[in-house]
This record gives structure tokens, C-alpha cells and sequence, in this order.
């Protein structure tokens, strides 16, 4: 397969696969409000379907890693989630919502991290930009936004679950639409396969230690804006349509990242990234809590650019650049759980109650955890010796 078949294949998957999630991060709370539930509930149930992430991604991950059936694992997941999804559409009552939207977010959980390790890595051994073609997916989640906003300015908030379903079924047309593993270079030593205490050891015990810690509170940091950002917005009088507009003009500038990445990889170390992403999503908070003004709002909704984008692009990299071939899965599994699953349901679950109390003034608890990101960030380049602080993308050819 040539590399622009290869990218146009991963293209069309990345189009597709993100819908759901458009659909589901800015309008799953206001369908919960509208199936009677409360605001500490509907911070529970989004907290815990981000807790499974903790379980479903490093699982089926490991699983990925031992078998060598990766997209087996993906697809066979993504059905199961589909299922889910259709079968919490039908759910009335906080338990019964509360179970299957747990099952739901299990199966989901692997989809995309197992897909965005694949993506990363063969990219570059095909001679492709990753960022170029992870943006696709920024894209159709900015079309989940837009189009399932429109929608329900004439549909009811209870129709969003069958929304967020029949998104999950693109999902599913995108795994079968993913190119082959494309062939290792000539060059390419057979790695043994995953072995538990040697992976352990690197994965807790190494420099990934201290890199994922900071990447996972940065993303973290995004709990209150996922969970209650559209309840608030919606209680200052904001339209449906204009909720998702500022969702999509945060992904338009994650999408503008992304098309950049190559030159910010080659001219800046991944290193550098993370504290500039981490350094943003301070400012964005603080900003976000005293924020009323829609137009504001959407100045500091341009802020995902670097408090996602970048910190997403420096790990991924980190991890193709430093992590063990034979581990790359189970490490894009452990960040899925650490950084979205373990720490942003924690966050998300403090969101409802905090902002119960304090109102839009509760984002200051998250500049706190991009805060604290920020400093282990920072130790991390102080710890690295003078000539690995210099090192980025282009410098590591042997270990594409």
C-alpha cells in the first residue's frame, strides 16, 4: 500500500470516529438533566464512565500487546459499544442510566487510544505527519458539535442520546475502513513480546513515569469543562447552537494545531510542549472562571489549541520516541486510564459540587491541577541532562 493510500484510508477512519464524542462531551449532561436526574448525579455518571476508561483501555490494551490482534480488539469493541450506547438511549431512572452507561464506557474505552498508537507510530514509518492526519478526527468531532447543536434547537434534549448511538455506528464503519499494518522496515529487529516485570518497571519506574504523571493532569484539567461547561453555559442563557459553536471554534483551533505539528516537533522537543500546553490550560481556567461574556468565552475556547493540542502531540511523540515497540499499546492503554480515566473522573466527579457551590468560579480548581502539572513538567526538563533537552522528532530516525 503507498503512503498516500495508507494516509487517505486513516484519513477517512479519523473523519469518522470522532462524531460520537462531539455529540456526546457537550450534550450527554443536558440529556441526563432532561431524564430527571441531578447535578451531583450527572456529575457522577460522567465521572464514572470516565472512571472506566481506568478499566477498558490498559485491559484490552494488554490484550492487544499479548495476542498481536490489535484490530481485532478495536472493532470487536466498537460493535460492543455501539450495543451499549443503543441499548442506554432506552434507559430511564438514575441506577439503571448509571449501569449501562458504565458498559458503554468500557467497551469505548481502548477504541481510540489503540487506533492513535497505531496511527503514530506507522505513520512515520510510511513517511506520513501524524498531526496531519490525527486533525481529521478533531474535524468530526467539530462536525458532531456543530451538526447535533443545530439539531437540537428543534429536537428535544431527550432525542441526544439517539444522537450519540447512531454516531457510535461510524465508529464502527471507521475501524473496518483503517489501512493494514503497513510492512517493517528491512532494517527492523523482531521485538520479543511483552514481558510483566520489565514493562512494569519502565512503565512505573522511568522517565514515562514522570512525563505521564504531568500529561495526565494536564489533561485532567479539562473535567470541569467536559462535565459542567454546557449546564453553565446553558444558564447564561447561551442557545443550544451557540453551546456547540464554542465547541467547535475550540476544536477549529486543536485542528490548527495539529496541521502544524511537524514544524512544532521538528523545531520544538516534546519536552518544551507539554509546558507550553500546561502553561495555556493555567491561563484558560483562570480565565474561564470569571468569564460571562459569550464572546470571551470563545476567545479562551481558543485556548484548546494549546492546553489539548499540544500536550496530546508531546506525548504522543514521547511515546514513539521512547517507548519499547512491544509496549507502545499497553503505554497508550495506561495514559487512556491514568490521564482519562483515574484523575479526570476524579476531576469531573469534584465538578458538580464545586460548581454547585461556587459557581463559574470553580475552574479555579483546575487551574490549580494544570498549576501543579505545570511544576512536574518543569522538573521533568530539569531533570533531563542538557543534550536530551534538545532532542525532538527529527533526531530519533532509528526508532521510527
Amino acid at each position: 500500500m503507498t503512503a498516500r493510500h495508507f494516509g487517505l484510508r486513516f484519513s477517512l477512519a479519523y473523519a469518522l470516529m470522532m462524531t460520537g464524542s462531539g455529540i456526546q462531551l457537550p450534550f450527554l449532561p443536558l440529556w441526563l438533566q432532561a431524564q430527571g436526574l441531578s447535578l451531583a448525579q450527572i456529575s457522577a455518571v460522567v465521572a464514572a464512565m470516565t472512571a472506566m476508561r481506568v478499566i477498558g483501555a490498559p485491559l484490552f490494551a494488554a490484550i492487544a500487546d499479548m495476542t498481536g490482534r490489535r484490530f481485532l480488539v478495536i472493532r470487536s469493541c466498537a460493535i460492543a459499544a455501539v450495543l451499549a450506547y443503543g441499548t442506554l438511549s432506552q434507559m430511564q431512572g438514575y441506577p439503571m442510566i448509571m449501569g449501562v452507561a458504565l458498559a458503554a464506557a468500557l467497551f469505548f474505552a481502548p477504541v481510540f487510544p489503540l487506533v492513535e498508537g497505531f496511527s503514530v507510530d506507522t505513520a512515520s514509518r510510511v513517511g506520513l505527519d501524524y498531526g496531519r492526519l490525527r486533525l481529521w478526527a478533531s474535524l468530526s468531532f467539530l462536525a458532531g458539535s456543530l451538526i447535533s447543536g443545530a439539531l437540537l434547537t428543534v429536537l428535544s434534549a431527550k432525542d441526544t442520546m439517539m444522537l450519540i448511538t447512531a454516531a457510535q455506528m461510524l465508529t464502527v464503519v471507521a475501524t473496518l475502513l483503517l489501512p493494514p499494518e503497513p510492512p517493517k522496515p528491512a532494517h527492523h529487529l523482531d521485538v520479543a513480546a511483552m514481558q510483566f516485570g520489565p514493562a512494569l518497571r519502565f512503565l512505573f519506574a522511568s522517565r514515562f513515569t514522570v512525563f505521564l504523571v504531568a500529561a495526565s493532569l494536564s489533561n485532567s484539567s479539562h473535567g470541569m469543562l467536559y462535565s459542567v461547561s454546557s449546564v453553565y453555559w446553558d444558564s447564561l442563557g447561551f442557545s443550544s447552537f451557540g453551546i456547540g459553536a464554542l465547541w467547535a471554534f475550540g476544536i477549529f483551533t486543536e485542528v490548527t494545531l495539529f496541521f502544524l505539528s511537524k514544524r512544532l516537533i521538528t523545531h520544538l522537543p516534546v519536552q518544551h510542549l507539554l509546558c507550553i500546553g500546561l502553561l495555556g490550560a493555567t491561563v484558560r481556567w483562570v480565565g474561564m472562571a470569571y468569564a460571562t461574556n459569550y464572546y470571551l468565552i470563545a476567545a479562551l475556547m481558543a485556548f484548546h489549541g494549546i492546553s489539548f493540542a499540544t500536550a496530546h502531540l508531546s506525548l504522543m511523540h514521547f511515546i514513539r520516541l521512547n517507548v519499547p515497540s512491544n509496549l507502545r499499546n499497553t503505554a497508550q492503554g495506561l495514559y487512556t486510564a491514568f490521564a482519562s480515566g483515574l484523575l479526570l473522573s476524579g476531576v469531573t466527579w469534584a465538578s458538580g459540587p464545586l460548581y454547585a457551590r461556587y459557581g463559574g468560579e470553580a475552574f479555579l480548581f483546575t487551574a490549580a491541577i494544570a498549576l501543579v502539572g505545570l511544576v512536574v513538567a518543569l522538573f521533568n526538563l530539569v531533570w533531563l541532562s542538557p543534550t536530551e533537552r534538545l532532542q525532538g522528532l527529527a533526531s530519533h530516525p532509528s526508532r521510527s
